[in-house]
């Protein structure tokens, strides 16, 4: 169990040498984690034994008199703290920061990229057998979603407001949803569902698993996105620590060592997340605000 929390972990910059150069200064360290966003994966006991490992591990690059790790269920809550600089450091699905967060109050952080190598991407997927050539094939059909996904939702409605001029809620006959993604690929294998959405990242693992998935299931669309949470630092966090932060995550990727932890933990590479990284979140916001002024 502890072995799969570390794939939403990786995100903290690990140490493999002890460096003879003073190590910069920190009395106090907020980190802020948005936890629905892995609570189908890990509990909060076993997220929190996860974290301490990796800070000790943490404190061989800072120096770090203490570190508050916090676990929020609700993103308001997470913005309010962030907002009272209770919070140098979140963790959070990009729309969620785009529609909560002011942008010039974030900076530059960190992210990991998907064990294939490729970007997670959420997907539109459909069965093969189901007729559906394409979005407007898919009214009275039956779609299965995963939960606690606000991307998942309302990317789909980005695609369904200009056909059918409603939400996803009264374009399919059924909307059910699970809390695991690998649920949505086998409820469609089965021919328990016609439609779902779900990461690429997912899909590939299981064609991987199961190459019959490929002959059964076809993409209909797809969204970028490169990890299901994003990593951004507060503006007035010192600047210096945070590149500091930033260059120690981004060394994962040179020794054979990280190489073989970052297998284990079903990640291919650590990799710079500038604040531009949200701009086709933006723009998906934009386009569903024109919506609602239709």
């Amino acid at each position: 169990m502890i072995k799969n929390i570390f794939i939403f972990l990786i995100w903290l910059p690990f140490s493999y040498t002890v460096i003879a150069e003073e190590k910069p200064h920190l009395d106090i360290f907020n980190i802020g984690f948005y936890y629905p966003s892995i609570n189908a994966v890990v509990s909060r006991t076993d997220f929190n034994i996860a974290v301490d490992i990796w800070i000790k591990e943490f404190k061989f690059a800072i120096d770090i008199q203490q570190t508050n790790v916090r676990l929020f269920d609700h993103i308001e809550d997470m913005k309010t703290a962030f907002n009272n600089r209770e919070l140098d450091l979140i963790i959070a699905p990009p729309l969620l920061i785009v529609n909560n967060f002011d942008l010039k109050t974030l900076r530059d952080g960190f992210s990991g990229t998907s064990a294939t190598g490729e970007p997670y991407d959420i997907v539109i997927l459909t069965r093969k057998s189901s007729n559906i050539e394409s979005i407007k094939h898919v009214k009275n059909k039956r779609l299965v979603l995963p939960k606690n996904d606000e991307l998942a939702k309302v990317f789909l409605n980005s695609l369904l407001m200009p056909i059918f001029h409603k939400p996803y809620s009264q374009v399919f006959s059924s909307n059910i949803f699970f809390p695991k993604q690998n649920q949505i690929i086998h409820q469609l294998f089965f021919d328990k569902a016609d439609v779902g959405v779900t990461f690429l990242e997912t899909f590939n693992l299981m064609v991987e698993l199961n190459p019959q998935i490929k002959d059964k299931i076809k993409t209909l669309n797809r969204f970028p996105i490169k990890s299901p949470n994003y990593c951004f630092f507060h503006h007035l966090f010192s600047d210096p620590i945070r590149k500091k932060l930033i260059s120690r995550a981004l060394e994962l990727n040179n020794h054979i060592r990280s190489q073989e932890i970052l297998i284990n933990f079903n990640m291919a590479t650590i990799t710079a997340c500038p604040v531009d990284s949200l701009q086709p979140f933006i723009k998906l916001k934009n386009k569903m605000n024109s919506y609602k002024s239709i």
